[in-house]
């Protein structure tokens, strides 16, 4: 019986050292996924400021007339 108890303490320790180390990586994934998610949304605001501010530049003022 001993041995069955040092086997089944072992191997909790094992898994709980695996998940630990999968945690670890999994937030690591999602940290960089999120940087990258940024990014794309960065250049999108840059990309439609740009042509906001260039049809701004193009479109024909209005007139008013009163």
């Amino acid at each position: 019986m001993k041995g069955f108890d040092s086997k089944l303490l072992l191997g909790f320790v094992i898994g709980a050292a695996i998940g630990a180390a999968v945690g670890y990586v999994a937030a690591a994934d999602k940290k960089e996924l999120l940087e990258d998610l940024n990014n794309v949304v960065g250049k999108i605001k840059e990309g439609f400021a740009s042509a906001i501010s260039k049809y701004s530049e193009c479109k024909p003022e209005e007139s008013t007339n009163e």
